[in-house]
């Protein structure tokens, strides 16, 4: 009977993970966004394009992109909450010893590199204020539709470092040395991360240096939250991954 009860509070608390561990991050990847609109409202943007970059043809198709990738971060954020629950679960050693205990793990490490690369956005956002010039999308059609609505949601603003493919790239260095992700996965992120980059510039939404911000920022957080997770490991005295 305990050890039912014992299983049940572990799958409770396995459930709770699941949930708050995307939740928390999407949370702050909104504070992030909207609190810098506020912050640097009327203050002066700089614009970080090359003259070449205005020859960038608008490909409104690459809107699905843009927006598909959403479905791509649900998929992988709901997937690496899973393999937290499942390696904090099945570790005793990890068991018990809260927040230390998880930024321990491989999935620990993903969602600490996400808040870091979020609160890093977020500084550059407040310090060094971006903006794009988008064209006027006057043609008919569906996809030219969905381009005109993406502008009037999204402001042309806080685009450097890019989010969009910091998060992506993010998604895909997670899994990119991971043996227990099939080598199919790893290549649809890797295709996935590099296809939401292209659609930055094809949407007008970024350009060059908000990507390689975006990608630069990505890595040095995934380094970062590596070397958080080392520091976990020596006080917990864990044997290192």
């Amino acid at each position: 009977m305990k050890q039912m009860q014992n299983s049940s509070q572990r799958s409770a608390m396995a459930m709770r993970k699941i949930v708050l561990l995307p939740t928390a991050a999407l949370i702050w990847n909104q504070l992030t966004y909207q609190g810098a609109f506020i912050l640097t409202n009327g203050r002066t943007h700089h614009d970080l394009s090359f003259s070449f970059e205005r020859n960038i043809p608008l490909i409104p198709w690459t809107v699905s992109i843009y927006f598909g990738c959403f479905l791509f971060w649900v998929y992988h954020y709901l997937r690496m909450a899973v393999m937290e629950a499942d390696e904090k679960g099945t570790d005793k050693q990890k068991t018990g010893h809260g927040i230390v205990g998880s930024l321990c793990s491989m999935a620990g490490r993903f969602y600490t590199a996400d808040f870091l690369i979020k609160t890093i956005s977020f500084f550059f956002f407040l310090l060094f204020p971006t903006k794009i010039d988008r064209p006027v999308v006057s043609a008919p059609g569906f996809w030219c539709d969905i381009v005109r609505l993406l502008y009037q949601i999204d402001k042309p603003y806080n685009l450097f470092p890019s989010i969009h493919c910091s998060v992506s790239w993010l998604c895909w260095v997670s899994v990119r040395k991971d043996e227990r992700f099939s080598v199919g996965y790893r290549i649809f992120t890797l295709v996935a991360a590099i296809a939401v980059c292209l659609s930055t510039l094809t949407t007008r939404q970024h350009v060059l240096a908000d990507i390689a911000g975006g990608i630069l920022t990505a890595e040095l957080c995934w380094k970062l939250a590596g070397l958080i997770g080392n520091f976990g490991h020596e006080c917990l005295h864990l044997p290192r991954k």
